[in-house]
């Protein structure tokens, strides 16, 4: 019964930490596609202030 029990929780456990691991790579995905777009956006007005010197 232990062994049920204990084997219960570990995959339990694991479910969670892949979870976690999948909210975690959305989150940096969303944070490089948020970066990429502020880059290009700064990256555009650096061009203006480049073209005007």
């Amino acid at each position: 019964m232990t062994v049920d029990a204990n084997s219960i929780n570990l995959f339990f456990i694991v479910i969670v930490q892949i979870g976690g691991a999948f909210a975690t790579v959305a989150a940096v995905k969303t944070d490089i596609t948020w970066i990429k777009r502020v880059i290009e956006k700064h990256g555009e007005d650096l061009m203006k202030l480049h073209d005007k010197s």
